[in-house]
């Protein structure tokens, strides 16, 4: 029976064990390179493939050679092309590396994980998204772009792929970095001149996690490596998560060959949290550092801190924790008033019409007069309905009222406008954190 014939009959006795989309996916690939008694040298297409079927198939595979084909098989896999060349003493040459990437120093920070992540309806899609490449369908969202505002959870889904992976495939080599550390690398490896180990290092992984790619716009030199490192771990399949504050095409100065390959795979983004999110995120690290935190101090926090960004949040509970260790006090509105007095809405601000105003056409950059002229762009119009929206919910007022204030449109105008706002929030994120982030201003 020749090499073909067996490898066929591999598979057969495979498929009663995994599906056919297993063995079209990661057995076909592969072939007996050489069988020698009891050394079955197995081909791999490339290094990925190798470490997977090492992990999931590897077993298997022995037992259909004891049981089915009675050889007591030692399996050796190797990459396609690179088998080794026996009875040659000439070896091909090739750079020696002397970075090793393993679990111990890929940059993980345990302490990110999906257990410590809190799923809403601002995160859910991106956080499904690094669910599956933490699970193992690398070829699924290849490259996958997050991105989304300071403190909003990015490089915690990102640690939080690295530790599944780490404990689902130990034997990947894995490696978190910032863009700023890997300009600091390739400055020092310039000068030291070890461009090859620095290029082996990165060339090498099986999943990189590279956080705020937009530091690289404008830094001609580490955004040219950062391409070819690209390159090379896409071709080769390998797994690229990629963090940003803004979508591949929103990123000023950076060369447009690289923002096309970001869209090449999923781009997911992370809004800002709701409060109902914000009030999990608080009880689940009071949770965490053993604090006794009401859900309706949680909630007062989260409706009044002025800021949505995560981090400040954990940092007001922080504080809030500090604050009633030192006065030996429980944890309560009253004592959050006095803690965090500096960085909560004052909600005292007497609203009026033209306060609304200033603010809404302040925050889009437009002139009081625009929005009260007839002009219907929607550089305008836009703002207009908005303002006219936040009117009505604040000071509920007649729409005869509001339309006075915008160059005395009608009342059918009006209505029409809310209500396109009312509609339009109930689904569009981007726009009720958009109204949220006006309200914050209407009393800071």
């Amino acid at each position: 029976m020749d090499n073909v014939k067996i490898w066929d009959e591999v598979l057969k006795e495979a498929s009663y064990k995994l599906n056919e989309q297993e063995i079209n996916t990661w057995l076909k690939p592969l072939s007996i390179a050489e069988l020698r008694g009891d050394i079955v040298t197995i081909s791999v297409p490339n290094r990925f493939y190798k470490t997977w079927v090492e992990d999931k198939y590897l077993t298997l595979i022995k037992n259909i050679f004891n049981i089915t084909l009675s050889i007591e098989a030692d399996i050796e896999l190797v990459i396609k092309n690179q088998t080794k060349k026996k009875n040659n003493n000439i070896q091909a040459s090739s750079p020696t590396y002397h970075i090793n990437i393993n679990n111990h120093n890929s940059n993980i920070n345990k302490q990110y994980t999906f257990d410590t992540f809190v799923v809403g309806g601002s995160n859910q899609f991106s956080h499904a998204a690094c669910m599956a490449v933490g699970e193992g369908f690398f070829h699924t969202y290849n490259p996958l772009f997050i991105y989304g505002g300071v403190g909003l959870g990015k490089t915690h889904l990102m640690h939080a792929v690295g530790n599944k992976l780490i404990q689902s495939y130990p034997k990947l080599k894995i490696l978190y970095i910032s863009s700023e550390n890997f300009t600091n690398e390739m400055i020092y490896s310039l000068k030291t001149k070890s461009m090859d180990d620095f290029r082996g290092k990165y060339r090498s992984i099986d999943v990189l996690l590279f956080d705020d790619v937009q530091f690289l716009a404008g830094k001609e030199r580490s955004t040219e490596e950062f391409f070819y490192t690209f390159n090379s771990l896409y071709d080769s399949q390998k797994q690229i998560i990629i963090t940003c504050d803004k979508t591949p095409n929103e990123i000023p100065t950076m060369e447009d060959r690289l923002k096309s390959r970001f869209a090449w795979g999923l781009i997911a983004d992370i809004q800002a949290p709701s409060n109902e999110e914000k009030t999990a995120i608080l009880m689940k690290r009071a949770e965490l550092m053993n604090l006794e935190l009401s859900e309706e101090v949680a909630l007062f926090i989260a409706e009044n801190l002025k800021s949505d960004n995560i981090r400040e949040l954990i940092g007001a509970l922080i504080r809030l924790s500090a604050f009633a260790s030192f006065h030996n006090e429980e944890l309560s509105i009253e004592l959050a008033k006095r803690s965090l007095d500096k960085f909560l809405i004052k909600k005292d601000r007497a609203l009026n019409p033209e306060v609304i105003i200033d603010t809404v056409t302040s925050f889009f950059n437009i002139k009081p007069t625009e929005l009260k002229s007839k002009k219907r762009t929607k550089s305008i119009s836009y703002p207009r309905q908005i303002c006219m929206y936040i009117l009505r919910e604040k000071l509920n007022i007649s729409l005869q009222e509001v339309g006075e204030y915008f160059g005395g449109r009608d009342h059918a105008t009006v209505l029409h406008s809310i209500k396109n706002i009312e509609n339009k929030i109930k689904t569009d994120n981007e726009l009720k954190e958009l109204v949220n982030v006006i309200y914050k201003k209407l009393y800071s």
